[in-house]
């Protein structure tokens, strides 16, 4: 079932989408969504892993969260 939720953006941001009417800016938050909640499962998984620090996740996640950045 779909669920609606409001996303408030500061006056410079939103000056700068309204320039944009050609997308979909629900399409774009409910996309970088998924890719976070992504990201945070593979850090949950991770963070299972006792072998890992503190730091080699972060600095994991930083990397991942670049990769999905720009796999588009």
């Amino acid at each position: 079932m779909p669920h609606n939720m409001t996303v408030t953006v500061e006056d410079p941001l939103w000056e700068k989408m309204k320039k944009h009417h050609e997308i979909r800016w629900g399409a774009v938050m409910k996309e970088a969504a998924k890719e976070k909640l992504m990201a945070l499962e593979v850090l949950e998984k991770l963070s299972k892993n006792k072998h890992l620090t503190e730091k080699e996740i972060k600095e994991f996640a930083v990397k991942l969260g670049k990769k999905i950045t720009s796999r588009k």
